[in-house]
């Protein structure tokens, strides 16, 4: 039994189409006397959980005044304007900011930079731990502050980097459950009655990004060779921005199998069918005025029904087609190189790192064919011969 949460804790509930819903009361509007309520949304439980503890911090901490230029809350800014936002991608800048903002301004913003010390900062990661703080959320902090300290130490503000000093919390990696071939039968039939299904198909069949597949135009794509190639990606912060992939190994040639020549023909088809012909409108999923997809309005309308209706658990997210992908050409026995291409990832670690699990059947497999390649081409015993008798 799930246990009852608290008062001013918010509440948490499952939609009807396996999505989880948290709602909390900030108060009442001092102008309008009505009742302030957020929402948020997410794929499991756990993750509105912690949205919603991120809420609970920021009602904490409003109005708080931002500490001097010397402090911690003054570095941060500079740092995140004149380091982050012009040389790191905004989707990057977004992120440093986002965890600056909730777990380290509150918290240490108003202390010196020349004063910040081990002792602060291990005292600073208790008060996360405390107040409830996932050991994700305070990898991150730890992760940010220190490449901002790094910084700091480059610019001689402070002689050494206290925050390499810091235990950073243990973060059990998301295990990777990819679907099984009969799943993926019941997915790809699922994906016929809808537009925009043949994204979903895509995706599992070649491995790209939500991001890549949304900004994928017709250009790039020959049926006829069966092959894509990758050369743009869609980011959404407050707006949408078509740039290229942030590696170059993100930057790649797909082959294209049976199934992904399908649902390419069938959205040319239905594309024509909706008046975007590929020679006017040149981006392969669109919305249904013809511009690019926004991945929350995609998520609740096309990626959640289908999902349902193929029977695949909520816990399943759209990235996890990109590691089903993976795990069907482990199966096949591919080469992890050739994975790692396939999926445009920089290092061959990261493959080995987040798939080398799945090769466990595939060297049983190996062995067995190698302890009968032995037995076949062992020598015979010679037999005693009737003179020896």
């Amino acid at each position: 039994m799930a246990k009852k949460r608290g008062s001013g804790e918010g509440t948490v509930f499952q939609r009807t189409d396996g999505r989880w819903v948290g709602r909390l009361s900030l108060g009442v509007c001092e102008k309008t006397g009505k009742r302030i309520q957020k929402t948020v949304y997410g794929t499991t439980q756990a993750e509105v959980i912690d949205k919603l503890a991120i809420l609970r911090q920021q009602k904490k901490q409003s109005g708080k005044a931002i500490a001097s230029k010397d402090s911690i809350a003054g570095y941060m800014k500079r740092w995140l304007e004149n380091d982050i936002l012009l040389n790191r991608s905004a989707k990057t800048h977004q992120g440093y900011e986002f965890a600056n903002r909730l777990y380290i301004e509150p918290f240490i913003g108003s202390v010196k930079l020349t004063n910040l010390n081990s002792d602060t900062l291990v005292e600073w990661q208790g008060k996360l731990a405390r107040k409830d703080f996932t050991d994700h959320m305070r990898h991150r902090s730890i992760k940010v502050l220190r490449s901002a300290l790094s910084r700091a130490v480059k610019l001689r503000l402070i002689p050494y980097n206290p925050c390499k000093g810091l235990e950073m919390p243990t973060v059990t990696p998301k295990e990777v459950i990819p679907l099984e071939p009969e799943q993926c039968h019941r997915l790809i039939e699922a994906c016929q009655k809808h537009r925009l299904g043949d994204l979903i198909v895509l995706a599992a069949m070649t491995g790209l990004r939500r991001g890549e597949l949304f900004a994928l135009e017709w250009s790039a794509v020959n049926t006829t060779e069966g092959v894509l190639v990758v050369r743009r990606t869609l980011e959404e912060l407050n707006k949408l921005k078509v740039k290229q992939p942030k590696t170059k190994a993100s930057r790649r040639v797909v082959t294209l199998g049976a199934e992904a020549v399908a649902a390419l023909n069938r959205r040319r088809e239905k594309a024509i069918a909706e008046g975007f012909d590929p020679e006017t409108v040149p981006v392969v999923f669109t919305d249904t005025r013809g511009g690019y997809l926004r991945g929350s309005n995609f998520a609740r309308n096309v990626w959640y029904p289908i999902r349902k209706a193929a029977s695949i658990p909520d816990t399943f997210v759209f990235h996890d087609l990109r590691h089903t992908q993976a795990s069907l050409m482990v199966a096949a026995g591919i080469d992890l190189k050739i994975v790692q291409v396939r999926l445009g990832h920089r290092d061959f670690a990261t493959t080995a790192n987040v798939y080398s699990h799945l090769l466990q059947g595939v060297q049983a497999e190996a062995m067995l064919k190698v302890d009968d390649l032995l037995r076949r081409t062992a020598p015979k015993e010679e037999q005693p011969s009737e003179k020896a008798f």
